[in-house]
C-alpha cells in the first residue's frame, strides 16, 4: 500500500475552486435579475392569499353569527320576552330581563350594540343609550333596510368615532308572521386588524386601504401602539389618492405593476363580500427590489466565504481521506460479517420454514426448521424442488408461476408432505427479490396444523351454540303456549268470581288471583314475543298507521291508573295526523308499554306524550317526571330479563323483558329508540320512524 505522505495535493482542486467562484458570480447576477420578478410575484401572491383566507374567515364567522342569533331567538324565554315587548306588554321586570340577556349577548359575541325594532322601524330597545343608530340612518332608511324575510348582513357603514360597522338583522316572528327585528352591530375593524397585523409580521411594508365604491369614503388603515396595545386607526384619503386607487380598481389588472403618484407599486384588490367596499393592499415595488438586491449581495458574499472555507476544509480532509477509507473498509467488513451472523441466527431459530429458491423452484438454501419439519437432511433437501414437497403439484405450480412476478408476491394455502408421507397443511408467502445480479424467490412457509385444528374447533363450537339457541327458542315458545291456555281459564274464572262474590275477604282474594294471573299472562306473552323475535318468525304486514290515534288510545287505556296515582297525562302534537308504515297491534303494544312504564315509575308529577314531524321522520317522545335511571344502568335495561333494580329486593314488578321486546319491535318496523334519563328527575324515551307514503 502506498504511503499517504507520498501523495501530493492535486493543483487541479485550486483551479476548480477558482472557476466555481467565477461561475457563482455570473450565475448570482443572472439569478438576481430572474428572481427579482419571481420574488415580487411571490410576495404579491402571499399577500393575496392572506387577504383571501382572512376574508373567507370573515364571511364564515358572520354566517356563524347569523346562525347563533337565529338559534338564540328560538329559546322559549327569549322568544316570549321579545313577543311581549313588541306587542307593548312591557313592564320593568321584562325590560330588566331583556337588558340582562342582550348585554350578555353583546359581551359573548363582541357586538357593538344590540337593538330591537318593531315593524314600523321604531327603536323599542337598545344597549346603546345614545341611540347612535339614528345618527347613522334616517328612520325611513332603516325601514327600507328591515324589509327582509330572513336574517341578513347589511352593507358596511360608519358609526360613531369613525368605527366601521356591519349589522346582522334577524326577523322576530310570532305565529309565522314578522312582528319586529333584532339589529346587532359588529365592528368590522376587529376583522381587518388581524389581516393587517399578520401580513406585516410575514412581509412588512404593506399598506392597506379601505375604499367605498362610488363614494367619497376612503381610508388608510394603520395599526398603532397605545398603552402597550396595538389598535386600528384610520386616516382619510385625500381626493388625489382616492382617484388613483379608483383607477387601479377600475382597471382590474391587480397583479401587474402600477404607478401610484409616480411610484412603482404592486396592488392587490379584494371586494369585501356582501358590501360595496374594496380592501386594497399596496406594496412599494422599489422596497421589494432593494430587499432582493441586498439579499443577493449577502448570499454572494456568503457563497464566496463558503468556497474559501470549503477549499481549506477539502485540503484537510484529503490528507486523512486514505486512512479514513481503509478504516471504513475494515469497519464495513466487520458490519457485513455481523449482519450475516444475525441473518443466519434469525433463519436458524425462526418458527417458520424459510427457503431461498431459484426462478425454477429449486431449493438453494433452507433453515433448520425446514429440515426438522419435513424430515429431510440438508443434503437431501437442497437437491429437491419446492414442488417436490407439494401434495397437489398441478394446483401449486399454477398459483406460484402465474403470480410470481407481481410486486406484492403471493400468499396461499396448500398441503405439503413430509419424508414419511404424512400431510401437513401450510401457508406459503413468497416474493421475487433481487440478490446481487440475479433474482431469487424468497419463500416463508408456516405450519398450519394447529390453526386448522383451532378453526375446526371454532366451527363446531359455533354450531353447538346455534343449536342451543334454537332449542331455547323452541322451549320458550312451547312453554308459553302450554301455560297460556290454563292461564286464560284462571283469568276468566277470577273475573266471574269478582262479579259474583259479595264477601269482601273472598272478593279481595279473587282480585289478587286475577291480578297475579294477569301479571303471569303478560310475562308469558312477553316470552312468546321475544322467542318469535329471536327466531325471526314475526310475520308482519306493514300498512299506513295513524300515530296520534294510537297514542290517544293508549292514553285512554291508562287514564284510570294515572288518576289513581295522581299523575297527569298530557298529549302534545304539532300535526293533526302522522302516518308511519307499521302494524297497528304492534305499534299499539309499543306505545302502551312505554306509557305503562312511565306511569309505573312516576310517583308524582306528569307524563307527556309528544308527537312531531322532524326531517321527514315521525318523532314520538314519552317524557315522565319519575325516579329516573342512573347512567350505568342505561347500558343494561334493553337486555332481556334485566332491570335498573334487580334481585329479590327490587321495588317494582316485571320480568325485565318489556323494553327489550319494545326495542326489537321498533327496529322491526324500521325505527330507532333512544333514552335519556337522570336520577330523581325523570326519563325521556324517543322513537323515530320513517313517514309513510299515503
Amino acid at each position: 500500500m502506498k504511503n499517504l505522505s507520498e501523495d501530493n495535493f492535486p493543483v487541479k482542486y485550486i483551479v476548480i475552486f477558482f472557476v466555481i467562484a467565477v461561475i457563482i458570480t455570473v450565475i448570482g447576477y443572472l439569478f438576481y435579475l430572474e428572481r427579482k420578478n419571481t420574488i415580487e410575484q411571490e410576495l404579491y401572491q402571499h399577500v393575496v392569499s392572506i387577504k383571501e383566507i382572512k376574508l373567507q374567515q370573515i364571511d364564515k364567522e358572520q354566517l356563524q353569527r347569523k346562525r347563533i342569533i337565529y338559534s338564540f331567538l328560538q329559546l322559549p324565554e327569549i322568544k316570549a320576552d321579545l313577543t311581549n315587548i313588541l306587542l307593548n306588554k312591557s313592564d320593568d321586570k321584562l325590560k330588566n330581563r331583556i337588558s340582562a340577556w342582550s348585554n350578555e349577548l353583546k359581551k359573548d359575541f363582541d357586538f357593538v350594540s344590540v337593538n330591537i325594532f318593531n315593524k314600523n322601524a321604531d327603536l323599542i330597545f337598545s344597549t346603546d343609550s345614545s341611540k347612535g343608530l339614528f345618527h347613522n340612518f334616517l328612520k325611513y332608511e332603516i325601514k327600507v333596510i328591515l324589509q327582509k324575510d330572513s336574517s341578513f348582513l347589511t352593507n358596511l357603514y360608519l358609526g360613531n368615532n369613525k368605527n366601521l360597522l356591519q349589522a346582522i338583522i334577524t326577523p322576530i316572528r310570532k305565529s309565522g308572521k314578522i312582528i319586529g327585528y333584532l339589529w346587532t352591530e359588529v365592528s368590522f375593524f376587529e376583522y381587518l386588524f388581524p389581516i393587517l397585523t399578520y401580513t406585516n409580521q410575514e412581509t412588512g411594508g404593506v399598506e392597506y386601504i379601505l375604499l367605498k365604491n362610488k363614494s367619497d369614503l376612503g381610508f388608510v388603515l394603520k395599526d398603532v401602539k397605545e398603552n402597550n396595545n396595538y389598535i386600528l386607526r384610520i386616516l382619510p384619503l385625500n381626493k388625489k389618492d382616492k382617484a388613483e386607487f379608483e383607477k387601479i380598481v377600475s382597471e382590474k389588472d391587480f397583479g401587474n405593476r402600477n404607478l401610484f403618484n409616480g411610484t412603482k407599486i404592486i396592488a392587490s384588490v379584494n371586494k369585501i363580500p356582501g358590501t360595496d367596499w374594496f380592501l386594497i393592499a399596496k406594496i412599494n415595488q422599489d422596497k421589494v427590489t432593494e430587499s432582493t438586491k441586498n439579499s443577493s449581495i449577502a448570499i454572494f458574499i456568503i457563497s464566496l466565504l463558503l468556497i474559501v472555507l470549503s477549499a481549506s476544509i477539502t485540503y484537510a480532509i484529503w490528507k486523512r481521506s486514505r486512512l479514513h477509507f481503509i478504516t471504513r473498509t475494515i469497519n464495513l467488513r466487520k458490519e457485513k460479517e455481523a449482519l450475516s451472523e444475525r441473518y443466519t441466527s434469525l433463519t436458524r431459530y425462526a418458527n417458520d420454514m424459510i427457503f431461498s429458491l431459484d426462478k425454477s423452484g429449486k431449493i438453494l438454501e433452507a433453515n433448520q426448521k425446514a429440515f426438522d419439519t419435513y424430515g429431510y437432511s440438508k443434503d437431501e433437501l437442497l437437491k429437491m424442488n419446492l414442488l417436490d414437497l407439494s401434495y397437489d403439484k398441478k394446483k401449486d405450480v399454477e398459483i406460484i408461476f402465474s403470480s410470481i412476478n407481481t410486486n406484492e408476491g403471493i400468499l396461499f394455502e396448500t398441503n405439503h408432505k413430509r419424508k414419511n408421507g404424512s400431510l401437513i397443511p401450510v401457508e406459503i408467502s413468497a416474493k421475487l427479490i433481487k440478490q446481487s445480479d440475479e433474482e431469487i424467490l424468497l419463500a416463508i412457509i408456516r405450519d398450519n396444523t394447529e390453526r386448522k385444528k383451532l378453526e375446526l374447533d371454532l366451527i363446531l363450537a359455533k354450531d353447538r351454540a346455534e343449536e342451543m339457541d334454537r332449542l331455547k327458542t323452541i322451549f320458550l315458545s312451547n312453554m308459553s303456549h302450554e301455560l297460556n291456555t290454563p292461564m286464560s281459564g284462571i283469568i276468566g274464572f277470577s273475573e266471574l268470581l269478582l262479579l259474583e262474590l259479595n264477601d269482601k275477604t273472598h272478593k279481595d282474594m279473587a282480585a289478587y288471583i286475577h291480578k297475579s294471573s294477569k301479571r303471569l299472562n303478560d310475562t308469558l306473552t312477553s316470552l312468546l314475543d321475544i322467542s318469535k323475535l329471536e327466531a325471526q318468525k314475526t310475520d308482519i304486514k306493514l300498512v299506513p298507521v295513524e300515530v296520534t290515534e294510537a297514542l290517544k288510545d293508549c292514553r285512554r287505556s291508562f287514564s284510570e291508573a294515572a288518576i289513581t296515582k295522581g299523575i297527569i297525562i298530557k298529549y302534545i302534537s304539532s300535526s293533526d295526523k302522522i302516518f308511519i308504515n307499521a302494524e297497528y297491534s304492534i305499534i299499539h303494544k309499543i306505545f302502551c308499554h312505554l306509557l305503562d312504564n312511565a306511569i309505573k315509575y312516576t310517583q308524582h308529577g306528569e307524563v307527556i306524550l309528544q308527537s312531531d314531524i322532524l326531517e321527514n321522520k315521525a318523532v314520538i317522545k314519552f317524557i315522565d317526571t319519575g325516579i329516573g335511571i342512573s347512567e350505568e344502568h342505561l347500558e343494561i335495561i334493553f337486555e332481556p330479563f334485566r332491570q335498573a333494580s334487580e334481585g329479590l329486593t327490587r321495588k317494582y314488578e316485571g320480568s325485565g323483558l318489556g323494553l327489550s321486546i319494545t326495542k326489537k319491535f321498533v327496529e322491526l318496523l324500521g325505527g330507532t329508540m333512544s333514552i335519556k334519563s337522570k336520577l330523581e328527575t325523570g326519563t325521556t324515551i324517543t322513537l323515530e320512524f320513517p313517514l309513510a307514503n299515503k
